[in-house]
């Protein structure tokens, strides 16, 4: 997420580099909605709108022209950049449906009202996600299984989690130390 409360953005991908001399980039999209990068969609890079007037699909991620961006110079300038759209186009998910950028940086307790930590990543396991928690340098993976996570305040930036026995930090420790896997992509 880019920002809070009504300015909000939230980032849905990421201009890797220009691509040819008419000004395209490539994006690395951070989105399950494809749609926000049809023709006609507008996007916002550091908080400027930009009107798409094409993209297509490649191996290698999106290609996009931008009705303002006509140069090879031009796109090199986005290098990097976030591409975002406001939060209030964001769709509503179901009760209990959480969107990563929700999610991460969430302050997380057990019920008992102990702190373990920060979410700092998202693994995408298949069956259910994983939330890395960090405290410190001790990490918690915690199933997003209903049965787990307990309770979520969106608002207060606050997770509940019950934890099963063997997820349970050992006592006098903050966390369980464990190797992070690979990065999650934050969707939209």
């Amino acid at each position: 997420m880019v920002g809070r409360g009504a300015g909000a953005f939230v980032e849905v991908g990421r201009i890797v580099k220009p691509m040819g001399v008419r000004g395209e980039v490539r994006i690395q999209a951070m989105t399950d909605v494809p749609q926000r990068f049809a023709p006609g969609a507008v996007l916002y890079v550091d908080a400027s709108p930009h009107h798409v007037l094409r993209s297509r699909a490649t191996p290698q991620g999106l290609v996009v022209l931008f009705q303002d961006v006509a140069t090879r110079t031009q796109a090199e300038e986005l290098r990097g950049k976030v591409v975002a759209v406001p939060e209030q186009e964001v769709p509503p998910l179901p009760e209990g449906s959480y969107y990563h950028y929700q999610v991460l940086g969430m302050n997380v307790y057990t019920s008992l009202g102990k702190l373990l930590g920060d979410v700092v990543e998202i693994l995408e396991t298949g069956s259910n996600d994983v939330y890395v928690v960090r405290r410190g340098g001790d990490e918690t993976l915690i199933p997003a299984l209903a049965d787990v996570v307990v309770g979520v305040d969106v608002q207060q930036g606050r997770m509940t989690v019950d934890l099963p026995q063997g997820l349970e930090p050992p006592r006098g420790q903050r966390g369980l130390k464990q190797e992070a896997g690979a990065g999650a992509r934050r969707r939209d």
